[in-house]
Formats: structure tokens, sequence, C-alpha cells
């Protein structure tokens, strides 16, 4: 088996072996986590299939919720992605130790976490600006 094969290609996959129903099994994961008054869960692909709140937790600010909510969504996803390999040991290459790309697992607290889209500075202004065009009456 080589270990250049993709996620969606391993997903792909499971849901077409025969065998022993990978495709339910993968369909059934779920992974929960609870804390500050707030519990959820998520599916193998890391979507939000279940969210509650304790009364007070609604209390919180609206950021520090947020916050909330994005850790643990996190932790879960980790945990779900976790039970997904563990499910599909068969189909994944025995040594995947050298291969390049994500790793699955709890990210190690010296490397930065990166959400969303990355924003780069805009570009300096050259010093010599000068109009294209003047409009004179």
């Amino acid at each position: 088996m080589s270990a250049e094969r993709t996620t969606v290609e391993l997903i792909e996959d499971a849901f077409a072996e025969p065998g022993p129903g990978y495709g339910a099994r993968l369909a059934a994961i779920r992974a929960e986590a609870a804390a500050d008054g707030v519990a959820l869960a998520v599916d193998l692909h890391g979507a939000l299939v279940e969210l509650r709140f304790e009364r007070w937790a609604l209390n919180l600010a609206p950021g520090e919720l947020a916050g909330v909510i994005r850790r643990l969504a996190a932790e879960a996803g980790v945990e779900a992605l976790r039970q997904g390999r563990e499910l599909l040991g068969d189909l994944l290459p025995e040594d995947a130790a050298g291969v390049e790309g994500p790793r699955i697992g709890v990210r190690p607290v010296d490397e930065p976490l990166t959400v969303g889209p990355v924003i780069r500075p805009r570009p300096e202004p050259e010093d010599d600006f000068t109009p294209v065009t003047w409009v004179t009456t």
C-alpha cells in the first residue's frame, strides 16, 4: 500500500470496502468534549453534531464562549480522527512515520495554532508615487 494516498482516497476505500462495514462504522464515529458549562459532540469530519450549554455558561462574554466552543471542538475533532485512524488501521500504510503531511494527535505546545485565513500585511507603497492622470478644467 502506498504512503502517498490522500485522506479522501482512504475514506473512499473504506466506504467501498465490502467486508467489515467500514462505511457505517466511520459514519457512526462521534467524539465529545465538555468544559466551562459547554458540552459538544463532533463527527469524523469535525462537524458539530451536538451543542449543549449550562444556563450559567450563557453569561460568558460572546468572545469567551466562542473560544470555549472552538477549543472543545478542536479537542473532540482530534479524538474523532484518532477513532477513525484506529478503525482504518488495516487500510493505512504500516510505516507512515516518514510521510510528510498532517499528523493526527495532540498538537505540541510549542507549535502555533493557526485558525482561519492567514492575513498578510499590505505591501508598502512606493516612495515615488505620482498620479497617472490629472484632472483639469
